[in-house]
């Protein structure tokens, strides 16, 4: 049911917040509107693609999950998950 309210949550279009960037995980396996509605409805997405299902990679994955979102947040940390 998630993934319905994820298309149909009204939200502005193109929308930009300077010094910010939008960093959307995109579940390919979820159909190509999600890319769309990231596109449409923010000026500049980060989109990340994933050969998965809808939040997969969060629920089946979450060390990948982890790391990723270290990643955009620009975070590093040790191999033990310490923050250097």
């Amino acid at each position: 049911m998630q993934w319905y309210f994820d298309l149909v949550t009204s939200l502005d279009d193109r929308i930009r917040a300077d010094g910010t960037v939008v960093h959307c995980f995109y579940a390919t396996k979820m159909g190509e509107q999600y890319e769309a509605r990231y596109r449409q409805h923010f000026a500049a997405p980060d989109v990340i693609r994933h050969d998965l299902q809808h939040e997969e990679l969060l629920v089946c994955y979450p060390q990948k999950w982890a790391s990723e979102v270290e990643n955009c947040c620009g975070i590093l940390t040790g191999e033990r998950g310490e923050l250097l």
